[in-house]
């Protein structure tokens, strides 16, 4: 019995972590997004650009779009990476219940 309360506990916090997993890859995406359009808006908007030069010119850096596209591009290397890592884990286990048959 208290096998089976541990089973169930265990299941609820695999479930938990994939949900939060799930909010953390949503909310980086969105932010990702917006710093998107506020670097496209930057970049179309002359009036924005020389407010940002002259009170806050750390922004300019990352404002002028090769910010917001590294980090796109990072985040597309480590999905890929988890992807593939995932699946060679599984192939893995395949492998060893094929070589236990």
């Amino acid at each position: 019995m208290a096998e089976e309360v541990f089973d169930v506990t265990k299941l609820r916090m695999e479930q938990s972590i994939r949900r939060f997993q799930a909010l953390v890859i949503g909310e980086v995406l969105v932010i990702v997004g917006l710093a998107a359009m506020l670097s496209e808006e930057y970049q179309n908007n002359q009036f924005m650009r020389q407010w940002v030069k002259t009170n806050f010119w750390p922004a300019d850096f990352f404002l002028n779009g090769y910010f917001v596209t590294a980090i796109a591009g990072m985040l597309v290397g480590i999905a890929l990476a988890s992807y593939r890592n995932r699946r060679s884990r599984d192939q893995a286990i395949l492998d060893a219940l094929r070589r236990l048959i």
